[in-house]
C-alpha cells in the first residue's frame, strides 16, 4: 500500500500543480477558485479565498514541499480563519501531530478538489 505522502504527490500531479512556474488559478464555478503559487523550486502553496464579511481570507491555505525524486509531498503549514499550524516550528524540530493531521487533511482536500474537476489545463 502506498503511503499518504506518495498519494498526495500523485493527486498534486493530477491537479496540475507541478506545471505551475509562478502562479495559476483554476476556476470551477460555482465553487471557489483554487490558487496555486510556486514559492520555491520545491515548495507550493494551495489556497481558496472566500470573502467573509467583505474581507478576502485564505481558508484554507497550505504550503507543501515536494520531493520529485521520491515522488512524495508533505504539508509544511496550514492556515485558515482560525489560525496557523506549522509542521516545522524551528530548525531540527517537527510537530508530528501537526504533520500527520495536515497530511490527512491535504489528502481529503485534494480528493475533494479532483472530484469537483479542479484540473489545470496546460
Amino acid at each position: 500500500m502506498k503511503d499518504i505522502y506518495r498519494i498526495i504527490y500523485e493527486k498534486l500531479d493530477r491537479v496540475g500543480v507541478f506545471s505551475v512556474n509562478q502562479y495559476a488559478v483554476i476556476e470551477r464555478p460555482p465553487d471557489l477558485p483554487l490558487c496555486i503559487d510556486r514559492l520555491a523550486g520545491d515548495v507550493y502553496a494551495l489556497s481558496q479565498n472566500p470573502t467573509v464579511d467583505g474581507v478576502v481570507i485564505a481558508d484554507p491555505d497550505m504550503e507543501i514541499r515536494v520531493f520529485h525524486q521520491n515522488r512524495t509531498a508533505e504539508p509544511l503549514s496550514f492556515q485558515d480563519r482560525n489560525g496557523k499550524r506549522v509542521v516545522y516550528p524551528e530548525p531540527g524540530k517537527v510537530d508530528l501531530k501537526a504533520k500527520n493531521e495536515l497530511a490527512e487533511y491535504l489528502d481529503r482536500w485534494l480528493s475533494d478538489l479532483l472530484s469537483k474537476g479542479y484540473i489545470r489545463s496546460q
